[in-house]
């Protein structure tokens, strides 16, 4: 069985294990929807004053992206969505029994050597759409059942992505928001974010600038990442968010990395943090020629990564099982 994630609250007395459940299966109520459609109004405009110049992540490249200029992340002010479909293969508490409505993003603002979704990060492959096409698709998913609605490196396209959800929330869905990044987020922009998202799931890609740098195109990943962590649990710990789970992708050769990396998570964040630590990597976009990053990852390199986060004291989370022949669930930490 999954081990069930805890969402610390700011309270003198921590919640039964079936109240964390329950806590974090439930539903949004009627009250909770009218609230968030209240803080989208509220941001929107915020949101738009940084899109042109573009300064909603923390490249700052400052494109005029309402006249027509393209971001860092290859983007201008259009809506481009690469796919809308249910996916069961996240973390229990996210896919519960019907799955997740996950919306991918084309583009993005890191430029990792490895994206195992390079054709959308990086090539912009997806469609042009309206924020209305957006959220007709959604509902219409929504109607059929599934457990919560993801958004896929929704940053560079927030606006679009907030106008689509609000249009979800005035027809009445009550579906748990998962806001699913490369970890590379401005502070200001999850604050603003508060009370909307109730999942946040970053990346932790790397504890070294100098990996950030060559692997995902920005030296101060590590920093900023920690940053923009430390942000989400903050609005779990004031009530404003349910729970944080942080993705750490293990690499060939990347041993002493993930175990540094792990070791800033704990001693920042405890069990305030979920991990989940994937071993499907595999070669492919700008890596299959790699020195490192050229082969795929052996059971012993994630095992002995598995092992350490355990030493380290991490209890709540997830690791997977190559085993399966079914794709790769999700097993408890």
């Amino acid at each position: 069985m999954a081990a069930e994630l805890q969402a610390e609250m700011a309270v003198s007395t921590r919640p039964s294990p079936v109240q964390r459940r329950r806590n974090l299966d439930r539903r949004i109520r009627p009250d909770e929807i009218a609230a968030r459609i209240r803080r989208i109004d509220a941001i929107l405009p915020q949101l738009r004053e940084r899109l042109d110049p573009c300064c909603l992540c923390p490249r700052h490249c400052a494109a005029r992206r309402l006249h027509g200029g393209f971001g860092e992340c290859g983007l201008d002010a259009r809506l481009r969505v690469a796919s809308i479909a249910r996916h069961k293969g996240e973390e229990p508490p996210i896919s519960g029994s019907g799955g997740a409505i996950n919306v991918f993003f084309s583009g993005c603002n890191l430029h990792c050597l490895h994206c195992q979704n390079w054709p959308i990060s990086q090539k912009h492959v997806g469609r042009i759409r309206t924020a209305e096409e957006l959220a007709e698709a959604i509902l219409g998913k929504w109607r059929r059942g599934a457990h919560a609605l993801g958004w896929v490196t929704p940053t560079p396209q927030i606006i679009p992505a907030l106008e689509a959800y609000r249009l979800c929330l005035q027809q009445g869905f009550d579906l748990p928001l998962v806001h699913n990044g490369g970890g590379y987020d401005s502070v200001e922009i999850i604050r603003m974010l508060s009370g909307i998202v109730d999942f946040w799931l970053p990346d932790a890609k790397t504890a070294d600038p100098r990996r950030g740098q060559a692997i995902n195109g920005v030296a101060d990943y590590p920093d900023r990442n920690l940053q923009a962590i430390e942000e989400m649990v903050c609005l779990i710990q004031t009530g404003h968010a349910r729970a944080v789970i942080v993705r750490h992708l293990v690499l060939p050769d990347g041993l002493e990395d993930s175990e540094r990396l792990l070791e800033r998570l704990w001693n920042q964040f405890r069990d305030r943090i979920h991990i989940s630590l994937m071993m499907q990597y595999f070669p492919t976009f700008r890596t299959e020629d790699h020195p490192s990053l050229g082969r795929r990852l052996n059971a012993d390199e994630y095992e002995s990564v598995v092992s350490y986060a355990r030493e380290l004291g991490f209890a709540h989370g997830w690791v997977q099982n190559q085993e399966e022949e079914d794709g790769i669930p999700l097993h408890c930490l």
